[in-house]
């Protein structure tokens, strides 16, 4: 039986996912350097950046250059929150745990949480520095399964890209909702696939019925 719904943040709850992309390809152009959508989504948003055989100090300079806008206040204004989301956290908050999952920071994850007045029904912020190596350390999921004091089994971690189901080798549930960055990729069979968010609650049902 599923106990505890894990959300990704960026590409699940809201659509912060095509900003980081837009913020990070321009600060790439002005010094010569270019990415596609394919690359940022099979290098990992926040990683790849690191796989374009930069320099340390260009890599940097980069960095503090999107960061500056990314982590502003600012970004609010093009921050949305996709379809379904509220109705889907007000439904499974009756009965269910509800934590965030993602790579993000932490200030930043509760930033629009409380800007769409939805933090209300997250009682633990999964977040970047959770652990070391984030999402692909089994030990990130393991951390809230404990915080919750359920098993790994009984937690469902709502993803869109191929670190998301890196939850898989912790023996977490993982269901997939494909944005336009990862719609092309092959993901592990164990993983189920969604249209949208909408659809979790009868995948929990699902769940529950197979674990009877």
């Amino acid at each position: 039986m599923i106990k505890v719904v894990i959300f990704d943040v960026d590409g699940v709850l809201f659509n912060t996912d095509e900003l980081y992309f837009q913020y990070l390809q321009q600060a790439l152009v002005k010094r010569g350097v270019e990415i596609t959508e394919e690359f940022f989504t099979y290098n990992g948003y926040d990683d790849c950046i690191y796989e374009l055989g930069l320099s340390e100090k260009l890599i940097q300079d980069v960095l503090q250059n999107m960061h500056t806008k990314y982590y502003h206040d600012d970004i609010l204004q093009g921050v949305h929150i996709k379809d379904g989301v509220l109705s889907t956290l007000k439904g499974l908050s009756s009965s269910l745990q509800i934590a965030t999952g993602s790579g993000e920071k932490q200030f930043q994850i509760e930033r629009y949480l409380r800007h769409y007045a939805i933090d209300k029904y997250f009682s633990f912020i999964g977040h970047g520095a959770l652990v070391e190596g984030k999402k692909s350390n089994p030990e990130y999921f393991y951390t809230i399964a404990n915080h919750f004091g359920v098993l790994p089994q009984e937690c469902l971690h709502i993803g869109d890209n191929l670190y998301d189901q890196n939850g898989l080798a912790a023996g977490v549930n993982v269901a997939i909702i494909p944005t336009k960055y990862s719609t092309h990729i092959d993901f592990d069979q164990r993983c189920h696939m969604l249209n949208s968010i909408s659809d979790i609650p009868e995948l929990i049902t699902a769940l529950s019925t197979l674990k009877t």
